[in-house]
């Protein structure tokens, strides 16, 4: 039973900052484009400093885990190939829906989803490691859905984009800047440390209602059999994989919680606008993206439950 409350109250708060942003859409009292602004704040601007935050305020040294981000990088990779060679197989002559499908099970929401379930677990003084997983995460998955999507459009692959493409990922930037004046022991006045805490702590709450807001669920007719087999995918089977080798190589309480999250995370809004200006299926992404993230509220809850109750974390 303590288990079970555990879960469910690190889970439910998300769950109602979702409903509340679909709420406020549906009662007409945020427009769309309030929500896509209020998106954008949070990808540009609040979530950058809440990782530096996490970062500059942590013990850098005690909280870089290498064997960690090797596993999750070498899984990341894994599969993307997995991704790539399998779906055209089950797919012939569907370009567009491939490379939808490829980005939706690879690539994960760790920002909006992940960082706040990290923080109702474990706490903000523990989310430093998830923190610098997720900054290692971005510079390996973002290149490989530019050259998937690029590869399936039938154009040739640029190395300065792809270059670009990751030193401009903003989880990066904040978490690279965090680190720095972490190590080079930088000290901020205290209104600036102020400032920046109160930043960090609307990202979560915004990131999560704007997702809410995000939801559409008028558009699942047609492409149903895809998005059921893409949210398995994401939710279920590449987690079982990527956490059945964590477990068996030792990994064990807020490392291994940081690498369930990672992995079982839903498919990220990105593949959306990847698939608007890409090769893609925007019908079909955004549908991805919507019942991946309803889907993994509860899978997240039961992945959590499983590892809890089996002493894991």
């Amino acid at each position: 039973m303590d288990n079970f409350l555990i879960c469910f109250h690190a889970i439910a708060p998300l769950l109602l900052l979702i409903l509340l942003g679909y709420t406020l859409k549906r009662l007409g009292f945020i427009q769309p484009s309030g929500f896509a602004a209020m998106d954008r704040l949070c990808f540009k601007i609040l979530i950058p400093v809440m990782l530096f935050c996490n970062v500059y305020f942590s013990d850098f040294p005690g909280q870089f885990q290498g064997n960690a981000i090797l596993l999750m990088d070498l899984s990341v990779l894994a599969t993307f190939l997995a991704a790539f060679f399998l779906i055209p197989r089950l797919l012939p002559g569907q370009k567009e829906n491939i490379a939808t499908v490829v980005h939706g099970v690879c690539h994960g929401n760790l920002a909006v989803l992940g960082m706040p379930l990290i923080l109702n677990l474990f706490g903000a003084e523990q989310v430093a490691v998830y923190s610098i997983l997720m900054a290692c995460y971005s510079p390996v998955i973002n290149p490989l859905m530019v050259i998937e999507h690029i590869y399936f459009q039938g154009d040739r692959v640029s190395v300065r984009k792809l270059l670009r493409n990751i030193i401009s990922s903003p989880f990066l930037v904040g978490t690279m800047l965090g680190l720095l004046c972490n190590l080079l022991h930088i000290r901020f006045p205290v209104f600036i440390n102020t400032t920046l805490t109160n930043l960090k702590s609307i990202a979560s709450p915004l990131c999560l209602i704007a997702l809410g807001g995000s939801f559409s669920f008028a558009q699942i007719r047609g492409c149903f059999p895809l998005v059921v087999h893409s949210v398995l995918a994401k939710c279920v089977w590449i987690p079982a994989i990527v956490l059945s080798v964590a477990v068996a190589l030792g990994f064990r309480g807020l490392v291994l919680a940081s690498l369930l999250v990672i992995f079982c995370c839903p498919s990220a809004a990105a593949t959306y606008s990847f698939c608007t200006g890409y090769c893609g299926n925007p019908t079909l992404a955004s549908q991805i993206v919507v019942y991946s993230t309803v889907f993994s509220i509860f899978s997240m809850f039961c992945w959590l439950f499983a590892f809890l109750q089996l002493g894991l974390i």
